[in-house]
Order: structure tokens, then C-alpha cells, then sequence
């Protein structure tokens, strides 16, 4: 994994990767897929209408490390909003990763700027009450924008109290998490059966197996969707970047000149996407990655040359 980040490192130095700072948009789904703008990419809630930047920052993995250089991690988050994005997920499981963001949110005086996303990651009802308790201490913070019940556990439970919270102010949107395959039927069940905003699910070049029915169910009911695991764990970085391959000439008709931009692009082309969280330490990724919001998305016959360029390797 270290080897295959330094490689998007020595990659992206290389290409020359930059991005200046964005200007909000507001395209409607149907025109985004083949709009030309410069302009950074916000897509809906479906639920209320409001626009959020379609790419983010996730903490799971290293970032949740108190023993490593907080400075970086403050200047990844800082980045993101220095270049237009504003959604950072995180959870009470990922180490300390709640105690690194409300520490990082609070020093930059940012909370304003961020659209927060944790999850109810535990058995039992009242244990999933404590540990809200716990991340809004940790969070530094009286309110999240978001709250999932953590990889469908427990959801009934976590789902009731959620709502409460909403109802007192606490919580804006509710929402539910998985990331795999064997749990797409169960996410379908919960998209179908409850009120919800978000259904947070991986989607990735390697791993496509939302398309067939988590993402219909969540265009039929008007849910929401956050991307999680884009690069598939470094997976994709392996046989490209770290292989020193060339990027395809002709997705640059289409903004690509990096091949993390190549790998979001992909899912940003699908017209049920809402964001991708795609998690970093380093600011120089988090300038890339939202980078993927300028300039044309592909359409689907450049998707699924996409898709059969990978599977080509």
C-alpha cells in the first residue's frame, strides 16, 4: 500500500498535477454529464435539494493515527476546503480519526465550511447512544450534517435514534453504510423499507456490483450516494501509475491527466453518484482528487471504454 501511494506521489509530480481553487456550480443531473466548465462539479440531496461538492475527504485507514504528524492531516483538510470541497467522513472506528477532524476543524475555525459525516458503529441501542455522545465530543461539535449506521449494523436500532436526533436539531441527514457485495441486497432492503438520505457503498473500477440494484433503488427513493474505497485500496494505482503506464490519449478529451482523475471521472459519469470520499493524508492528493471536478465528465461510451481499458490490463 505504501509503495503504491508514494508511486500517485512520484506520479502526480511528474504530470504536474495542480488545481486552482473552484467556483461553485449548480448543473442539473441531466446536463452534467456532458456540460464543458471549469466550474467545480456539486451535485444534489436528493431529499432537500441542497448542492454539495461531488468529491470529499475520507479518514479511515492512517489518518486516525494520533502519533503521526498531525500537521499533515490538518493540512489535507485544509486543502479540501482551500480548493472547494467541503465533506469530510470519518467514524468513531476509524482510531482516532473523530479526535483528529474536531481538533483540525477547530484550530482552522472551519466547522462552517464542512459538511460532517460519522457513523453509529456498534451493537445495541444504547451503546450506539453513547458512542453518538462520545463522537460529539470528539467532533467538537453540538451537530452532524450526517449520521450512518456503520456497515448495516444494527440498523433498525441506530436508524430510530438517528432520527431522534434529527429531531432535535442534532443531525440534518440520515443515512446507512456497506461496502460489500454480499451486502447489496440487505442495503436495497433498508433503501426500500426506511426514510433515508444516504446510502454510503463501494464503487470502483474493480468493483462495479452496486450498478445492477443498490443504485437503482437509490434513484428510485431519491437517496442519496457516497462513494467510498474509489482507488479500490490502491488496487488500481498497482498496474497503472506504479507501472509507469501511459494515460490513455483519449481521456484527456475529458479533463484526465493524472490517473486518479481518471479512476473518479469514472464514477463521476455515472449520474447517480453525489459525492466521492476518497481518502489521503497528503494535500497534494486532496488537490487532485478534487481536480476530478473540472472539466467535462465522460460519457458512457467513453465509461465503458474506461472499464474494458482496465480489464484490458
Amino acid at each position: 500500500m505504501n509503495h503504491e501511494k508514494m508511486t500517485r506521489k512520484e506520479f502526480l509530480k511528474l504530470t504536474g498535477a495542480a488545481a486552482g481553487a473552484g467556483v461553485i456550480a449548480s448543473s442539473g443531473l441531466g446536463s452534467i454529464a456532458n456540460a464543458q466548465s471549469s466550474d467545480l462539479l456539486h451535485r444534489p440531496i436528493h431529499s432537500t435539494g441542497e448542492m454539495i461538492p461531488a468529491v470529499g475527504l475520507g479518514t479511515a485507514l492512517e489518518f486516525g493515527d494520533l502519533s503521526g504528524d498531525f500537521s499533515k492531516r490538518k493540512g489535507a483538510i485544509e486543502a479540501l476546503f482551500r480548493e472547494g470541497g467541503s465533506v469530510i467522513d470519518t467514524s468513531p472506528t476509524y482510531s482516532d480519526a473523530e479526535q483528529i477532524v474536531g481538533r483540525a476543524l477547530d484550530e482552522l475555525g472551519a466547522r462552517d465550511k464542512c459538511f460532517l459525516a460519522t457513523k453509529t458503529s456498534i451493537r445495541g441501542k444504547q451503546a450506539g447512544i453513547d458512542q453518538n455522545t462520545q463522537s460529539f465530543k470528539d467532533l467538537r461539535t453540538n451537530s452532524f450534517d450526517l449520521l450512518q449506521v456503520h456497515n448495516l449494523r444494527n440498523t433498525d436500532a441506530h436508524l430510530d435514534t438517528i432520527n431522534g436526533l434529527r429531531e432535535e436539531g442534532k443531525v440534518r441527514y440520515v443515512g446507512i453504510t456497506h461496502f460489500r457485495e454480499s451486502q447489496n441486497d440487505d442495503a436495497v432492503k433498508v433503501i426500500e423499507n426506511n426514510k433515508i438520505d444516504f446510502i454510503q457503498c463501494q464503487y470502483n473500477l474493480l468493483d462495479r456490483s452496486v450498478e445492477e440494484r443498490v443504485l437503482p433503488a437509490a434513484r428510485e427513493h431519491g437517496v442519496a450516494v457516497m462513494i467510498n474505497v474509489p482507488f479500490a485500496r490502491g488496487g488500481l494505482f498497482g498496474p497503472t501509475a506504479g507501472a509507469g503506464l501511459e494515460i490513455p490519449e483519449w481521456s484527456k478529451d475529458f479533463g484526465v491527466d493524472t490517473w486518479g482523475k481518471f479512476f473518479l471521472k469514472f464514477i463521476l459519469g455515472h449520474p447517480d453518484i453525489t459525492v466521492i470520499i476518497p481518502g489521503t493524508i497528503n494535500d497534494y492528493h486532496v488537490v487532485d482528487n478534487v481536480g476530478a471536478l473540472r472539466g467535462r465528465l465522460p460519457t458512457q461510451t467513453e465509461r465503458q471504454r474506461m472499464v474494458q481499458f482496465i480489464e484490458d490490463l
